[in-house]
């Protein structure tokens, strides 16, 4: 006879979701970031006084084709983080070139900023430059290795994969506030 005990569980079931739901590219002069000294992570976002545009911009990419990846590597006791953020962006046009271009001048200037809001609901901040009204350490984030193609016959993608990337000394940070904080900077 075959005896089981079986423990039930406390935590509520609920679905678990991968993927992106919305990204925001900013300028990472133009924001402070207030973080909670307990959790670490950030809790609130201002405009910085003298911002050049003070806004966050959507980036507008096909659903269920965007991916936020990072890796980690140990060299001694040197931590290095390696962050992907890679978008679908449709149709190779004008529109697309332009914007392209824009976020090349950008990534040369000052690097890139970037707020990720996951399907889950979890929100990622990497490229700040500004913390608690402190310059951190210096973070650059670019588009690099982005691709695109025509698509080889009628049902073939037509657009580009955008793929941001950064380097870090940490992994990215969470932001606790409402994501109606950083919609209201569009």
């Amino acid at each position: 006879m075959l005896c089981v005990t079986l423990q039930s569980y406390n935590a509520p079931c609920q679905t678990t979701t991968g993927g992106v739901s919305d990204i925001w590219v900013y300028d990472p002069a133009d924001f402070n970031w207030t973080q909670d000294a307990t959790t670490k992570s950030y809790t609130a976002v201002a405009q910085r006084v003298g911002a050049e545009t003070g806004k966050m911009y959507q980036l507008k990419f096909e659903r269920k084709e965007a991916e936020f990846k990072f890796k980690q590597s140990k060299n001694g006791c040197s931590i290095k983080y390696e962050f992907d953020v890679d978008a679908r962006l449709p149709n190779l046009s004008q529109e697309l070139t332009n914007y392209l271009s824009s976020l090349d001048s950008a990534g040369c200037c000052c690097g890139l900023g970037l707020v990720i809001r996951l399907n889950s609901g979890k929100i990622f901040v990497i490229g700040e430059k500004y913390v608690n009204s402190n310059t951190i350490p210096y973070f650059e984030v670019v588009m690099q290795d982005s691709e695109g193609s025509s698509g080889r016959n009628f049902e073939g993608f037509n657009g580009a994969t955008v793929k941001f990337k950064g380097e870090y000394s940490r992994m990215a940070n969470e932001f606790t506030g409402d994501v109606a904080v950083i919609e209201a900077f569009q």
